[in-house]
């Protein structure tokens, strides 16, 4: 057989195999094949010159069409390009954990040959330079971190955009950092990273690295605004561009008739590893939800049969009812009132390792403790392993390293609090190293920055399998991209650039209030509550939204996402505060562009800095609803949801758009694709979109 009909037959493009029979079939009739013969192998013996021919014939007839060439390098570049904002992400939430295990070097090397960092009054460039800069000004001038000092970034909200020319990138993000020294101090910092990044070498770096800080202060007195007037940072990116984080191919030059297999061959390949990511992420995603909620079911659901869960200082626990047996040993399934269990999965790196296999390092949040009672701060790393199973991803083995807790009124200077559980009955001895501060250090950073997708190319897929992976892989960062774009919008109450994120029709639930229904209506909806005069020059609402979950539906043109409100509220003078909650949004493509068709969000908690969570005060999350007065001026849609107010201590239900992701159990209230915010509306329920691969 000739390497073309081999081609043909991997290939199982059903016009090529038709071309295929068409030629054996006047192959047999020109009498290339007698009938003793008895196969076609036994034809390529007997005539090898015939058959070489019509291979040649069938190689001519399977050269490509311009219109397929024009299609398929649209497809490689929009695979390409998707690679190339999951790259930067990965470089960015690199650089978090470099930074946390103090590894200056690594952190430097991640800049270009000309990279700079930036922030008021700094401006440097050159790897020794910024090495000498990130080791003096977070580690104190010694290389690697001090067992007694602690230098948490959180690097959160992305909101990435790929250049025209594919090369380079610009990315925004929010810091939230937690830093200290045993028995000294410990400190807050947030503010907001501009970036520029640059494909150079071969690799994504990190061409200028721009700071702009917001909020500061000793975690005794909380923190307080940087200046009497924070500025606006400025934004690199518009409605639009948000929503399109990809630049559109036109041209076809790049493709040609000999080499289309091959590059279609290693897109597929890539565009496959972008979708194992996806689904990995939202593994870790959906586990920190499930733990939040207390739901030891569904937590246990998402381990292999087989699987381990290994926590330094307190033991390892094999296979799937082990580590079930230990979340319950934890307590009774289920949030009671008065309980907080919050933990945020954050800056996760994923690394597919093998055939079927995944490892992904990250940081674990715990904010818990009970109404009136004892609270409580936590932080951990989590360097995790998957398995692919059936078409499924599933954890195959946890390890924890406690890094500290610390009870709230006190923080993380002094008087910490044992960092890990005691262990449970059928825990063995962890061999893990303690990682707990202020005697120990964090666990070296494993994973590499910079990888390589995809594996050997296989068989090419045809052109329009190719088309629906790289529609479901575009989606997942389209769905990130704009929902965390809103947030920086409201930040500095820029409603027209709000608004113009919602689809035509697109409905918004407005806080306190109501749903409102279409763009024109939402935008109307927040002139109206907030009116057209920006943001209080004294305080700042900083809405920074992570751990995402995305569905995408089977042909890419919608998801809905879930994700986690973490906000700070700043001042010039006075408390702090948190709010707490749950968005579940819905985005769509119009025009080519990812828009916002439905926003619900449902708050957990607000609580001021002082007393934190524990200290909530009845009546204390209204402090920031409108009059019936104003409300009345322009009245809503319809109503919200879920609960008007923050029930904590109170525990409301709260919904979930997707199914167990291993198990496919559903939760007890399914937030299903809908036209407007009532779910259970049945004339308001259509085009559901069904879990992507």
């Amino acid at each position: 057989m000739t390497a073309s009909f081999a081609k043909s037959l991997r290939s199982g493009d059903p016009v090529q195999m038709r071309k295929m029979k068409r030629f054996i079939v006047q192959a047999l009739l020109a009498g290339f094949v007698g009938v003793a013969a008895g196969s076609l192998g036994a034809c390529s013996r007997e005539a090898p010159s015939a058959v070489e021919a019509g291979g040649a014939a069938a190689s001519e007839e399977r050269r490509w069409s311009e219109e397929d060439l024009v299609r398929a390098a649209r497809l490689v570049a929009d695979v390409e390009h998707v690679q190339s904002l999951r790259d930067v992400k990965r470089l960015q939430h690199a650089f978090a954990h470099y930074a946390e295990a103090g590894e200056w070097k690594a952190m430097a090397g991640l800049f270009a040959e000309d990279g700079r960092y930036v922030e008021p009054g700094v401006e440097i460039w050159g790897a020794d330079t910024l090495y000498a800069h990130f080791r003096d000004e977070m580690g104190a001038g010694v290389d690697g971190l001090a067992p007694d000092r602690l230098n948490i970034r959180l690097i959160l909200s992305p909101v990435v955009t790929l250049g025209e020319d594919g090369k380079s990138a610009k990315g925004r993000w929010h810091e939230v950092a937690m830093t200290g020294r045993y028995g000294e101090e410990a400190l807050w910092k947030g503010g907001i990273y501009e970036n520029d990044y640059v494909f150079e070498d071969g690799v994504w770096k990190i061409e200028t690295l721009h700071y702009y800080p917001q909020y500061a202060g000793p975690y005794d007195e909380g923190w307080r605004n940087v200046a009497d007037v924070v500025p606006l940072t400025p934004y690199h990116y518009t409605p639009a561009s948000a929503g399109a984080p990809t630049p559109e191919v036109d041209d076809a030059s790049a493709l040609t008739s000999d080499d289309a297999d091959a590059r279609l061959a290693k897109a597929n390949a890539i565009a496959g590893a972008l979708l194992d990511e996806s689904d990995v992420q939202n593994l870790q995603a959906a586990y920190g939800y499930y733990v939040d909620r207390k739901m030891w079911n569904d937590v246990a659901d998402l381990f292999a049969e087989d699987a381990s869960f290994d926590v330094a200082g307190e033991g390892v626990y094999r296979g799937r009812d082990a580590i079930r047996d230990r979340f319950f040993s934890l307590g009774e399934a289920g949030l009671k009132e008065g309980e907080l269990n919050d933990h945020l999965q954050l800056d996760p790196v994923i690394t597919l390792t093998g055939d079927g296999a995944a490892a992904a390092r990250g940081f674990e949040l715990q904010m818990t403790g009970r109404h009136g009672g004892a609270s409580a701060w936590a932080f951990g790393i989590f360097e995790n392993t998957y398995v692919k199973k059936d078409g499924v991803w599933k954890i195959q083995s946890v390890k924890l390293y406690p890094r500290f807790a610390a009870d709230y009124d006190i923080g993380w200077a002094r008087d910490l609090l044992p960092a890990h559980e005691d262990a449970g009955e059928s825990a063995e001895t962890s061999s893990l190293a303690s990682a707990e501060y202020p005697e120990q250090t964090s666990p070296p950073v494993s994973f590499d920055a910079y990888i390589t997708r995809g594996g050997a190319p296989s068989a090419p897929a045809s052109l329009d399998d190719l088309a629906r992976k790289a529609a479901i892989v575009k989606a997942y960062d389209g769905a990130e991209n704009v929902s965390t774009a809103y947030g920086y919008y409201i930040d500095e109450f820029r409603w027209d650039d709000t608004a113009d994120l919602f689809s035509e029709d697109g409905w918004k639930e407005l806080s306190y209030i109501g749903a409102y229904y279409g763009r024109e209506r939402v935008r109307g909806s927040l002139f109206s509550r907030y009116g057209d005069g920006g943001r209080r020059s004294t305080f700042m609402a900083i809405h920074q939204k992570t751990q995402p979950y995305v569905t995408v539906a089977p042909d890419g043109k919608s998801a809905q996402i879930r994700l986690r409100l973490f906000q700070f509220n700043s001042q010039l003078d006075g408390d702090g505060s948190y709010i707490s909650g749950i968005y579940e949004n819905q985005v769509k493509l119009e025009d080519g562009v990812w828009k916002i068709a439905g926003m619900d969000l449902d708050y957990i908690f607000l609580a001021s800095y002082t007393g934190g969570w524990a200290a909530v005060e009845e009546g204390s999350a209204e402090r920031f609803a409108p009059t019936p007065e104003s409300i009345a001026k322009y009245p809503p849609d319809g109503p919200l949801r879920g609960v008007t107010f923050a029930p904590y201590p109170e525990i409301a239900p709260m919904g979930f758009h997707y199914d167990n992701p291993v198990s496919g159990r559903a939760p007890a209230l399914k937030l299903d694709w809908s036209i407007s915010s009532r779910p259970s509306d049945d004339s308001a329920n259509t085009g559901k979109p069904e879990a992507s691969e």
